[in-house]
């Protein structure tokens, strides 16, 4: 509930504690609240900032550690390859989107390690756990879910976390990988099922995630080295815009097999594999198991011909 007063809103959270928004004209922040917390919202013309909760303060230090985090470690890379790819610069396009991509996963390790020092009883442990990376110190993130789901057994926001953990350790190194199907382009309906006895790439992306595009001219070389019959691409799009993911398959010649719910990051196919973040990838052998994850580039070749190198065709010249 709010109250203005001066520019000035005094909020009362009277739903359960957890992660919530805030609507003013067409500005939205989002702000964490715990039970029976009085905040302050302070409107500066346009800047909105909600103050005074003590879970609140606990998530305005992780977002203003997530912001500087993202500037040193990956901003700069991006930045470059923007500039590598108004150049075509393909050797310098492909080193910074490796360097971007492994910049992201030092970011993201980052996000878990403050979560673990700061945030382990608050409402804000929800907030951080929609970035976390699951391959990352799960054993104590699930620890910490667990104590916060013991002090608040009720809690939905406990709920999910529990859910989430459970996603990250059914896609871990090992795991049998979960059930996938949805729409291919032509509106048929294309299960991972069907290309059980296959090493299967299960590869997320979308048709705006930078490095992804550029990982899909490494996957049209891998489909010219390997048979169909060996090797396999699953792309899951996280896209919206049904003529956005047509296009970017055309132009990029990714003649491997896709699906897409067109829910972006509503897909009920990102969240069965906990994808948060792109790209996100999966490798999975001729039993369906979870052999490799995340890997692109030289280290996707190394593994492939580890795996399958007798039914390798000679690798092009680069």
């Amino acid at each position: 509930t709010g109250q203005m007063t001066a520019g000035k809103f005094r909020l009362r959270v009277e739903a359960e504690p957890g992660l919530f928004d805030l609507r003013l004209g067409e500005k939205e922040i989002a702000f964490v609240a715990g039970e029976g917390q009085t905040l302050r919202a302070v409107a500066d013309g346009s800047n909105v900032r909600v103050i005074d909760g003590a879970d609140q303060a606990l998530f305005e230090a992780y977002e203003t550690f997530r912001s500087a985090s993202l500037a040193r470690l990956v901003l700069p890379a991006r930045a470059a390859n923007a500039g590598a790819q108004a150049s075509g610069n393909e050797a310098e396009i492909a080193r910074l989107t490796e360097a971007e991509v492994t910049g992201y996963r030092a970011h993201r390790h980052e996000l878990n390690d403050f979560t673990l020092k700061r945030l382990r009883s608050s409402p804000a442990l929800y907030a951080a756990s929609l970035r976390w990376d699951g391959d990352y110190r799960l054993d104590e993130l699930a620890a910490a879910v667990r104590e916060f789901a013991t002090a608040h057994p009720k809690l939905e926001i406990a709920r999910l976390m529990e859910e989430r953990v459970a996603r990250f350790r059914a896609t871990a190194i090992g795991a049998i990988a979960p059930a996938l199907a949805g729409p291919t382009p032509d509106k048929k309906t294309l299960a991972l099922a069907d290309l059980r006895g296959r090493f299967v790439l299960v590869d997320f992306w979308a048709s705006w995630c930078a490095p992804c595009r550029v990982e899909n001219r490494h996957y049209a070389e891998l489909r010219r080295r390997y048979r169909p019959t060996d090797f396999e691409i699953l792309a899951v799009s996280l896209d919206q815009s049904e003529p956005a993911w047509r296009t970017a398959i055309a132009k990029d010649g990714a003649t491997w097999r896709h699906i897409s719910d067109l829910a972006a990051w509503k897909s009920p196919l990102a969240a069965r594999y906990g994808v948060t973040a792109l790209p996100a990838s999966f490798l999975l052998d001729r039993e369906g198991r979870i052999v490799a994850k995340d890997v692109r580039g030289r280290q996707l070749d190394d593994v492939l011909a580890a795996k399958l190198g007798a039914a390798a065709a000679p690798e092009p010249k680069r």
